[in-house]
Order: C-alpha cells, then structure tokens, then sequence
C-alpha cells in the first residue's frame, strides 16, 4: 500500500468516547520513552519525549499484553484477520512549536502494514516523506505500507496529542481480536 488510506469516524462516537476516557482516567498506567531512538539531527533531547503505553507486542516468538489491552478492542476488531505485530499508545506533549520527530518506518517487517488511530483532535499530524500531510483529527485512521517512511509533529494547541500505533500483517494467522 504505496498511498495512506484515511478513514474518518471509524468507530461509533459512544466506542471512541470510552476509549478515550479510558486513556484519560488518572488509573491509566503511562511510561516516559524517547519518541525516537538514535540521532535526529536539530531535534533536542529533550523534545524527543513522551508517555507511552505499551498495549501488545510480538517479538521473538514471543509475546507481550497489557492487562488494558480490552480498552482498544473495538478498534482492533475492525483488523480481523490480520496479525498484530505491536499496538502502542503515544501522548506527546504539546508544544510552543510544531516539532516534526523524524522520518522512520516503525518494522522492517516485510509486507506489513502500519495504522494510525487518532484519539484527540488537533494541529499536530502525520508527514510523510513524499510530503503528504495527514491532520490529527479524533477518531480518524490512517493506514498504510510499513515500508512507508513518516513522522509525527507536536500539535501547538492542546496539552497533548494522543495516537494509537499498531502494525499488522494482513490475513496472517489468527484474527487480532483472538489474540486478546
């Protein structure tokens, strides 16, 4: 998949609506991570963090799920079948500046796809290196070859921009939603 394909309003507003205060609660568990590991030339240390939340990982045969992995099921659900490589939630703080991170692929997993899901709405987005720009607007999806190589910007107009990562294989193995 050369080109991302958006889909706005992908959940019902009552699923988005519960996942999104499910992240927000005060209970919801967050780790600081860089946003990006290595050397981005001008980007400053300490711009180059965030709050993670790591909901499933699979690597090395082996597999990692949070116990809040039933907070994004609707949304993995609408994935069945393909195979979850990871699903990862970022809140990166908003800034005075947009900051865009730096180019990357997030797998080198061939034939893989990447998704992302937009939690909240504002003037961050997603840039991809042929210049294609995607808004951060809630409930929105992007979807698009692994290969692809993106970054995301700080938005400039709310305390956080909030974004769920997942990467997948298509139609390999068993559904997403089973793998809860």
């Amino acid at each position: 998949m050369n080109v991302p394909r958006i889909t706005d309003a992908l959940l019902s507003e009552d699923a988005h609506a519960a996942m999104l205060a499910a992240i927000e609660s005060h209970e919801f568990p967050w780790e600081q991570s860089a946003i990006l590991a290595g050397e981005f030339p001008g980007l400053d240390p300490q711009d180059n963090l965030q709050a993670v939340h790591g909901f499933y990982a699979w690597r090395n045969q082996r597999i990692y799920r949070s116990p809040h992995l039933a907070v994004i099921a609707p949304l993995l659900a609408r994935f069945e079948p393909m195979r979850l490589i990871k699903a990862k939630l970022n809140r990166t703080p908003g800034r005075t500046r947009h900051i865009e991170y730096g180019l990357h692929v997030d797998t080198q997993r061939r034939g893989a796809l990447t998704a992302i899901y937009y939690l909240n709405t504002n003037n961050g987005y997603t840039l991809f290196e042929d210049g294609t720009r995607v808004s951060s607007v809630a409930n929105r999806l992007v979807v698009f070859g692994a290969e692809l190589r993106h970054t995301g910007a700080s938005c400039t107009d709310a305390a956080a921009r909030l974004v769920l990562n997942l990467n997948l294989i298509p139609g390999a193995g068993e559904p997403v939603a089973s793998q809860r």
